[in-house]
């Protein structure tokens, strides 16, 4: 494939390091959590404890040629740092985890937690050769709380995944949603320039340009280890050959 994923506005606070996941699985119960059958652009609510977790299973079928990305989204008004809730995305290649809530520390030691996470799935495209294929994701809730702590979850495919060339698209960032995007070189084009502009000024975000490949480096203590990125406070342009 001939093209770069594209990740944006990814604002972040200078000095801020998320806190990694840890789940531990002392105390869970040993009986098997059903999974459920769920359907995309619906939301799920419910509440888990330290005995009882949910798995909501996501299919669909891919076709060659068509890039799908698929993008999770989750909420839960509970701001206790000691038990957070844990999501844990199963994929066919790969596995994506956070907590909610999820924690930024910036400087002087302040923390920053935001109750609200989305975060878009590494994308797949199935090879002419392979044909039609199923997919199917995994979502895992759970926690360690002795206490029922509520949650939502939606799921839904990304309509408006792939750029394309003088063609302007809008779209909304934080630092626990992220946001990156795909883009294709066309036939007849060997270098594009990518501008960036937001009207808010944050203290500081990052425009990243990387290869096709996952895992997808969206956060900001991670995005600079692959391609090349640069961070702005109102607008940014990278050339790309």
């Amino acid at each position: 494939m001939r093209g770069f994923a594209l990740l944006c506005a990814l604002p972040w606070l200078l000095g801020v390091l998320p806190q990694e996941l840890q789940a531990g699985a002392g105390g869970r119960s040993s009986r098997p959590t059903p999974t459920k059958a769920a359907d995309f652009d619906r939301v799920y609510a419910g509440t888990v404890n330290i005995n009882r977790e949910e798995i909501y299973s996501f299919n669909y079928t891919s076709k060659p040629g068509q890039v799908d990305a698929v993008r999770v989204y989750v909420k839960s008004d509970s701001e206790d740092l000691q038990y957070p809730i844990l999501f844990v995305v199963r994929q066919q290649k790969g596995v994506l985890s956070w907590q909610v809530p999820l924690i930024f520390r910036g400087l002087y030691q302040r923390t920053y937690n935001y109750q609200e996470v989305s975060r878009t799935l590494c994308p797949s495209e199935p090879t002419p050769e392979m044909g039609p294929s199923e997919q199917i994701i995994f979502v895992d809730v759970a926690s360690m709380a002795l206490f029922d702590i509520e949650y939502e979850l939606l799921v839904t495919r990304l309509k408006s995944f792939q750029l394309t060339t003088d063609k302007a698209f809008n779209f909304t960032a934080s630092p626990s949603q992220p946001q990156y995007f795909l883009y294709k070189f066309p036939p007849d084009v060997d270098s594009v320039i990518i501008k960036v502009v937001s009207e808010t000024i944050y203290p500081c975000s990052v425009v990243s340009v990387q290869d096709i490949v996952c895992p997808v480096y969206d956060l900001d203590h991670n995005v600079e280890f692959n391609g090349v990125y640069q961070s702005m406070t109102k607008q940014a342009a990278i050339t790309v050959q």
